[in-house]
């Protein structure tokens, strides 16, 4: 287990294709967990082809011609958050599995290879009794952040630093973050695992919780990846296809 003194924040805002992501911003913070302070900043527009739409302008309030503006800017950043990077002894995304693979796929990040920790999974940022959603707006209003711009980059790492500030003992929600993952083998309607501090996971459809040692009154398993959701391309007259496959329905996909 990494004693973690440096952390990378980073985050991405793309252009919401939902076939074809591509980045068109970059934010990160370098930010010290043994001083609970953040030790630099940057953030920059990508460069993107002439071919791209942004889709989520509504969202981001990034025009797609503001990424053409400024690219011998993009060259400074990207000094920048290399040099950000070797400093980082992980680096740390509120939602890694969005993120990770948009960042790893650009070009002057493909030799990364440094831990990610995502603070949405991996982390016990809330109390076991909060009943709330766990995106980032929310985990910011739980410590008593305000909420005065988000959507671009730099802003959503600011937050999560802001967080990082608040939370007691962060050394030891790092250790934390790093623990396995244990499943608890019990059907969705047995509430239980919530008892023992266990969440439904709507995407990989089971009880999860970090493995602290404990013991439980049903079976678990130790999480050794992640599990992967697939969804049956068959009409409602051939339900019974996926049925016989195993496959249920998703409430929540509606699906």
């Amino acid at each position: 287990m990494l004693e973690v003194n440096n952390c990378l924040i980073i985050n991405t805002e793309t252009n919401g294709d939902q076939e074809a992501q591509t980045v068109l911003e970059i934010g990160a913070v370098l930010y010290s967990v043994k001083h609970q302070t953040m030790l630099s900043c940057g953030s920059g527009l990508n460069v993107v082809s002439d071919d791209i739409f942004n889709q989520a302008e509504l969202i981001n309030r990034i025009p797609i011609e503001a990424t053409r503006v400024a690219v011998k800017q993009q060259g400074f950043f990207e000094q920048w958050i290399q040099a950000a990077y070797e400093e980082a002894d992980v680096i740390i995304a509120h939602n890694k599995n969005f993120d990770q693979p948009l960042v790893l796929g650009l070009p002057w990040a493909k030799n990364w290879e440094k831990p990610w920790l995502c603070t949405y999974q991996d982390f016990e940022l809330f109390c076991e009794a909060y009943p709330g959603k766990r995106d980032l707006i929310s985990l910011a209003q739980y410590y008593g952040i305000g909420i005065s711009i988000s959507h671009r980059a730099i802003n959503d790492c600011l937050l999560l630093a802001e967080v990082f500030n608040r939370v007691p003992n962060l050394a030891e929600q790092f250790r934390i973050a790093q623990l396995p993952m244990v499943e608890a083998m019990c059907p969705k309607i047995d509430k239980s695992p919530t008892i023992k501090g266990f969440k439904w996971d709507y995407d990989q459809q089971g009880w999860f919780k970090k493995d602290k040692k404990k013991s439980f009154d049903f079976p678990i398993i130790t999480v050794t990846e992640p599990r992967q959701l697939f969804r049956a391309m068959v009409s409602y007259h051939d339900r019974q296809i996926a049925k016989d496959w195993g496959f249920s329905w998703n409430e929540q996909r509606r699906a």
